[in-house]
């Protein structure tokens, strides 16, 4: 025979197991670095300094109008530390996401490659992951470079057979 259970308890038991399951909108761990979110950038594939700059170009090759930068600077440390070669896909702006890490030009001209934060009404915001705060200037349609479609880092291979 079924045993009775008093509705109060069987609501504060619905409750219990509404809260244990997993939230199917919590986005797995591995999508942030630093607090940021990253999802839809690559994670760099680890090569041999002849193989990784080889593997960089032709990538690059198979995308249309992308190009081959080597990153410098800590900013996007530890996703892209200084040295990584990065594949750049020039994408139009309205296909921005978040969490796509893209190149743009500041206002002195010069080249930041930074990750998507936040989609605001005069452009995106975006953040260096081990900078403290995000970038003052927004990305729009007329500093917009490309998307960071692929990258690579450069290792000696004699170190990484050691470990």
């Amino acid at each position: 025979m079924p045993r009775l259970v008093h509705p109060r308890t069987a609501v504060l038991l619905l409750i219990s197991t509404f809260l244990a399951a997993p939230s199917s909108h919590a986005a797995p761990a591995e999508h942030y670095v630093a607090g940021h979110y990253v999802a839809a950038s690559p994670r760099p594939e680890l090569r041999p300094a002849g193989d990784a700059a080889r593997l960089a170009r032709q990538v690059a090759a198979a995308h249309p109008g992308a190009f081959v930068v080597r990153g410098r600077g800590e900013s996007m440390h530890p996703l892209y530390p200084s040295g990584t070669l990065l594949v750049v896909q020039p994408r139009p702006y309205e296909s921005l996401e978040r969490g796509m890490t893209v190149m743009f030009r500041n206002t002195a001209n010069r080249s930041i490659t930074h990750v998507l934060v936040a989609r605001t009404p005069d452009g995106w915001r975006t953040a260096g992951l081990n900078n403290r705060r995000a970038d003052y200037l927004r990305v729009d349609a007329t500093n917009i470079a490309g998307v960071v479609v692929a990258a690579f880092r450069e290792t000696d291979a004699r170190r990484l057979a050691l470990r």
